[in-house]
C-alpha cells in the first residue's frame, strides 16, 4: 500500500534555533498524523556531505520519537562514529546514504541496526545508478531514491528518478520497500507510484500548503487504486 511521509528539515534561514523550527514544523503537521500512520522523516545534515548542517541534539530529538514513527534520513560523513546515538534513540527506521561510507562500514551499520531490530535503508542521490545498491538488497528494508540533490527542500524532481526507480522494481525481484524523497508533488506522484514507489516522502510541498489537508487529500486521491 502507498504511503505518504511527511519530512522534517531545518531552513537556512536562521528564524530559530534547529530544535525550535522542527519543533514548529511538527506542530503544524500534527492533527494530521493519523493521515501518515503517525510517521514522520527527520532529515539529519553534516555540513559536509551536503552544504547545509541540522544543529539538534540527541537528547532534543527524543521529543520526536517518543511521539511518533521516526525514520531518520542521515545525510552524514562518517556514520559509524555515531550510529550508536542514533540506534539508542530507538526510531523506526535509519536510512543513510551509499555514497557517504567505504562497503564494510555500511555492513556494519546494517547489521548494528537488525540487531536493534530497526529498519534500514539506503538512500542514493540523482546521480547514482541504482544498480549501486543491489550487492545489499537481501540486507536492508528499503531503498530510498533523491528525487532532488539533498540539501534543501522545495526543489523540482530530478527527471529521470521514475526510471531509475522502475530500473530497480522491475529488474530485480526482491521485496525491499522503495522510498522518493525531494520533488514529490501531485503532478508527478502518481507516475512514481506507477514506477514502483511505495512511500513518498514530502516536506516543503506539505508545510507551505495553503491547505495542509486539502493537500493531502489531493496526494491521497492522486496514488489511489
Amino acid at each position: 500500500m502507498a504511503q505518504i511521509i511527511p519530512a522534517l528539515i531545518t531552513s537556512d534561514k536562521n528564524l530559530y534555533n534547529d530544535f525550535e523550527e522542527l519543533k514548529d514544523k511538527f506542530e503544524r503537521l500534527r492533527p494530521f498524523l493519523a493521515e501518515f500512520d503517525n510517521w514522520i522523516q527527520i532529515d539529519i545534515t553534516d555540513g559536509e556531505f551536503v552544504t547545509s548542517k541540522t544543529n539538534i541534539s540527541f537528547e532534543e530529538l527524543t521529543y520526536f520519537t517518543k511521539l511518533v514513527k521516526v525514520e531518520f534520513h542521515l545525510m552524514i560523513l562518517r556514520l559509524w562514529q555515531s550510529i550508536d546515538k542514533w540506534i539508542e534513540l530507538a526510531p523506526k527506521r535509519i536510512i543513510f546514504h551509499i555514497e557517504a561510507l567505504e562497503p564494510g562500514d555500511i555492513k556494519n551499520i546494517i547489521e548494528k541496526c537488525k540487531q536493534a531490530q530497526i529498519e534500514v535503508g539506503l538512500a542514493l542521490n540523482p546521480e547514482t545508478p541504482s544498480s549501486t545498491v543491489k550487492p545489499w538488497l537481501e540486507e536492508i528494508d528499503s531503498v530510498m531514491f533523491m528525487g532532488v540533490h539533498p540539501g534543501y527542500g522545495g526543489q523540482n524532481l530530478v527527471l529521470d528518478t521514475a526510471t531509475k526507480i522502475g530500473l530497480l522494481r522491475y529488474n530485480n525481484h526482491h521485496n525491499v520497500k522503495i522510498e522518493v524523497d525531494g520533488g514529490v508533488r501531485v503532478e508527478n506522484i502518481r507516475q512514481l507510484k506507477e514506477a514502483g514507489a511505495d512511500i513518498f516522502v514530502i516536506g516543503s510541498g506539505l508545510l507551505v500548503a495553503p491547505d495542509v489537508g486539502q493537500a493531502i487529500a489531493d496526494l491521497k486521491s492522486a496514488i489511489s487504486d
